[in-house]
């Protein structure tokens, strides 16, 4: 339960594609393959990119169904936690392609790590006396997606839609077992609106991201022993806000940093190498 929600966030995380505007010379391009005088060029065709994220997100559980020796128990519910907070680190390489002017195609390869703490009502922490629970996750991410972009003198804009899939292993507490997350699916689509410069661009936008994962396990709880359980979570807050920035030290290079705000907080540096 807490572990999904964490690795959901990671996997969503991974996706953020920014817009590599490198100078790739005067001329052809946006918007659709039409001429404009693009401020800054179009970008080289080829791309390698390494990013780190830190993002922090809350998740909504669904669903919880749980059973100690055979017979379910009552008031644990979806009621009995009341969210869970989530905090992840990754690191991604991205390998993108300008089929078209106005279309890049993607692909994304991570590795995440990150914390996953659930909160537990007010009643059940009394019952139970414990306030919630961890559960830390590691493992690899991999996905790909595809951008449509368009943009004339100094103004630009993309949306870019990813899909990606996650592999974690889940390390619970003391008296929590949990069975193989079996991947984890995140959907995140981000679009943006910016200004180019010579050296570089500046944007604004949003970021969607939509997960949804069931977890099983077990866990030790005082007075019930072996509670086994199947929980439901998905983002508390599919949509937030993001800013950022590049500056483009040469045709090659590109460094970038974006941020988020609002439901969810992100942080993300970089740096592209085109060709």
């Amino acid at each position: 339960m807490t572990n999904t929600s964490a690795v959901l966030t990671i996997a969503a995380i991974s996706q953020l594609l920014l817009l590599g505007h490198s100078n790739a010379g005067s001329g052809g391009g946006v918007p659709l393959g039409e001429h404009a005088d693009l401020i800054g060029g179009l970008p080289l065709p080829f791309g390698v990119s390494v990013f780190y994220m830190y993002q922090e997100s809350n998740y909504d559980v669904t669903s919880l169904h749980a059973t100690a020796g055979g017979y379910p128990v009552p008031f644990l519910g979806a009621n009995a936690i009341t969210g869970v907070h989530n905090e992840v680190h990754e690191v991604n390489a991205k390998f993108d392609w300008w089929a078209q002017p106005w279309l890049n195609f993607h692909a994304i390869l991570g590795r995440v790590s990150g914390e996953a703490d659930a909160s537990l009502s007010p009643d059940i922490r009394q019952m139970l006396g414990m306030n919630g629970f961890k559960v830390d996750y590691d493992g690899v991410v991999y996905g790909g997606g595809m951008t449509l972009a368009a943009g004339y003198k100094h103004i630009f804009g993309s949306v870019t839609a990813n899909y990606t899939w996650a592999d974690v292993d889940l390390h619970g507490g003391s008296g929590l077992s949990l069975a193989a997350a079996n991947g984890i699916e995140t959907l995140v689509i981000t679009p943006k609106v910016g200004w180019l410069f010579d050296k570089g661009a500046v944007w604004a936008g949003a970021f969607y991201q939509f997960t949804e994962h069931s977890q099983s396990g077990s866990i030790n709880l005082p007075g019930f022993g072996t509670v086994n359980f199947n929980a439901g979570v998905e983002d508390a807050a599919p949509w937030n806000f993001i800013v950022g920035g590049e500056y483009k030290i040469n045709d090659h290079w590109v460094l970038t940093g974006e941020i988020g705000l609002g439901n969810r907080e992100q942080v993300l540096i970089g740096t592209t190498c085109r060709f």
